[in-house]
């Protein structure tokens, strides 16, 4: 992925494009009014609603997604005065990604709203499913849903012992491709950091929480242990029962948490 280049500010927006997005004006009015429009968000959080942008050609690799991310209040608006732009840093951390060898979806353009200050970010749509449709496409294969489970504790524990903390590790933002072997895509890596060593225990086992925590069709205990041992064997080279039962009581707490909210 190359810089993203300036362009002229439209209707009040400052934007930046990668060069092979500048030259389709029509697309970029397009993600512009989706914050605007009466459109259900394909995903909305506490600060952001993420918007699918299909492709008039119908195929999914040319859909793109674009996130509009809603102005900064209270602490977040003068933490805003004093470091990087989201816009900026989401760039820089996505460039870090690629260049360590992660697969994480190019960023087309980013801007923001001189008045409202509003942001938005577009990428391309991802290769892969979400763990749910690409673990159903198994066809009840146990040995194949158990690879694919190890494989990725092994990127995670990779991403991990790069110095990258993945800002929301959920398992929807995750793409997996099943292959041989298989392949992971991380998505919305707009609060992802990296640190200058090995990520901190803690915000490790955050990202573990994280990636636990949900409910998903057909995935047991025994399966999210494998994802742990998988992740442990990259990273440390042997199993910590210590890591274990941390992580657990850490998802026992917040799902806990979860339910009395």
């Amino acid at each position: 992925m190359g810089s993203l280049i300036a362009i002229p500010q439209q209707n009040g927006w400052r934007l930046a494009v990668a060069d092979d997005f500048a030259s389709a004006p029509d697309v970029m009015r397009a993600a512009l009014m989706l914050a605007d429009s009466k459109c259900v968000p394909f995903r909305r959080s506490r600060h952001a609603a993420t918007f699918l942008l299909r492709s008039p050609s119908g195929r999914q690799d040319a859909d793109l997604f674009v996130k509009h991310f809603d102005p900064p209040a209270g602490w977040e608006r003068l933490k805003s005065w004093f470091r990087r732009t989201r816009l900026s840093r989401t760039e820089r951390i996505t460039i870090a990604l690629r260049a360590a060898g992660f697969s994480v979806p190019p960023i087309l353009l980013h801007g923001l709203h001189r008045e409202s200050r509003r942001e938005v970010i577009v990428t391309a749509r991802a290769e892969g499913d979400g763990p749910i449709l690409a673990l159903r496409g198994l066809d009840g294969s146990i040995e194949a849903k158990r690879a694919v489970l190890c494989a990725l504790g092994t990127e995670v524990g990779r991403l991990h012992g790069a110095g990258f903390i993945h800002g929301d590790l959920t398992p929807f933002n995750i793409r997996i491709v099943v292959d041989e072997p298989p392949r992971f895509a991380f998505i919305d890596n707009e609060r992802t950091r990296r640190n200058a060593v090995i990520a901190r225990r803690r915000r490790r086992l955050r990202n573990l929480v994280q990636l636990g925590r949900f409910a998903l069709p057909g995935i047991t205990r025994s399966d999210r242990m494998r994802v742990f041992r998988a992740y442990e064997a990259t990273l440390h080279r042997c199993h910590s029962h210590s890591l274990e039962r941390k992580a657990a009581a850490m998802l026992r707490r917040r799902t806990q948490r979860d339910l009395n909210s």
